[in-house]
């Protein structure tokens, strides 16, 4: 969540932890699954997927530890993920999250699948990959 504070203007609460509502409604609703990610034993990040209407899932939620970055994981985890889960997708990013924005748009590209673009009608600043696996 340390990540997205900048750009979703999330606040470090008076324990030092971030909000948690978003994961409670993962590990508490149905239709919403939780995945840790490792690598070589060791929790490398993890993700958040939902689904939001009939054969369509959206990754809410990605994280990658810092260390783990650019190792691979991440495509390996996000094609694992899409393979689990097939049909439809969104996956929301914020455009000035270069980092994310970029991630997305390579890893989807390079996983064979073509996605479309689009703003995200939830929130002005987010932008949505549209695809089917």
């Amino acid at each position: 969540m340390q990540d997205l504070a900048e750009f979703r203007n999330s606040q470090v609460q008076a324990d030092g932890r971030y909000r948690d509502d978003r994961l409670r409604t993962y590990l508490e609703y149905e239709d919403h699954w939780p995945f840790l990610i490792k690598s070589q034993g060791e929790i490398a990040g993890f993700a958040l997927v939902r689904k939001s209407k009939p054969m369509t899932h959206v990754i809410g939620e990605f994280f990658i530890r810092p260390e783990f970055r650019g190792t691979g994981i991440s495509a390996l985890a996000v094609d694992r993920i899409l393979q689990k889960f097939v049909g439809n997708w969104e996956i929301p990013f914020q455009n000035e999250n270069s980092r994310a924005a970029s991630f997305w748009r390579k890893t989807i590209k390079q996983l064979g699948y073509q996605a479309t673009e689009i703003e995200s009608t939830e929130s002005s600043t987010d932008l949505l990959l549209i695809f089917t696996s």
